[in-house]
């Protein structure tokens, strides 16, 4: 089932099965996803990286991610672009920038448990039924509605799952807004005081909150989203290892080359090469 208002305001809500995977390939290469498995156990391919899902887990996806493939055997799917309700823009409403999208370099997954299973079905439903109104001048604003409130209880699923996520609201707030931050500046920022500048942090109140409260360190984050999108143009653009070493704000291709060899155990064009061998 698919909304599509006047003005390109797109959602897209509906239960997939193998027959009608081709949708991954067409309709659903654009604006934000959530694949949640309602099957047997799922896999899917992002980024190179093979995520299992299991029954009643799902992930979300941003335009930016690279679905390579999915084996699967029921989904419910719900997509929508930035047009219909920009979770960047409204995120006061919902608290999910930086958490289920936009979180730098790890695809967000919840495992939906019994006590809010009922919450999300209810909800799907309540989509659904108002996917079959006939078009009016509500129905767009319940629509929105069900959307924000589906989104706010992965959110409370996302915090009950992470054990290490903070109850404060101004740490959580300080990681959310750090993790999206990242995703938005990552080609042009990658330094933790850029980033500490634009929070109005010091460097080591972030140090400290990320060492509190989750396993990573605030340039690990940066770190990681340099090396996913490094990956990203290495294999799916025809961008130079140069070309791609200034896009990423490298001062040379030396430095770029040491940088991804370090964490990935070869060079840039080996692994370029070895891609295209693979093919």
């Amino acid at each position: 089932m698919k909304f599509q208002s006047n003005i390109n305001e797109v959602l897209f809500i509906s239960e997939i099965t193998p027959t009608n995977k081709y949708m991954f390939n067409q309709d659903l290469k654009t604006g934000l996803s959530i694949i949640w498995n309602v099957g047997l156990p799922a896999t899917v391919k992002v980024d190179g990286q093979k995520i299992k899902i299991n029954k009643n887990c799902a992930v979300f996806l941003t335009e930016y991610h690279q679905l390579e493939d999915i084996q699967f055997d029921r989904l419910n799917v719900i997509q929508f672009n930035k047009s219909f309700y920009c979770v960047e823009k409204h995120d006061s409403e919902v608290g999910c920038r930086g958490i289920l999208f936009f979180g730098a370099s790890e695809v967000p997954k919840i495992q939906i448990q019994k006590n809010r299973l009922k919450q999300l079905q209810l909800i799907w439903e309540m989509f659904t039924m108002e996917m079959d109104e006939e078009n009016d001048n509500l129905k767009l604003e319940m629509l929105q509605i069900m959307l924000k409130r589906f989104l706010i209880t992965c959110v409370r699923i996302y915090k009950e799952d992470s054990l290490n996520l903070p109850s404060e609201a101004n740490s959580i707030g300080i990681i959310r807004e750090f993790n999206y931050l990242v995703e938005k500046h990552f080609k042009t920022l990658t330094k933790v005081t850029d980033y500490a500048k634009l929070l109005h942090k010091s460097p080591k109140t972030l140090a400290n909150t990320f060492k509190k409260f989750i396993d990573k360190t605030p340039i690990k984050i940066i770190n990681e989203r340099r090396l996913l999108e490094a990956k990203r143009l290495l294999k799916y653009s025809e961008k130079s290892v140069q070309e791609i070493a200034y896009e990423l704000n490298f001062n040379d291709i030396q430095s770029f080359s040491h940088f991804f060899r370090t964490r990935m155990g070869q060079s840039p064009s080996l692994f370029r090469n070895e891609l295209t061998d693979s093919l």
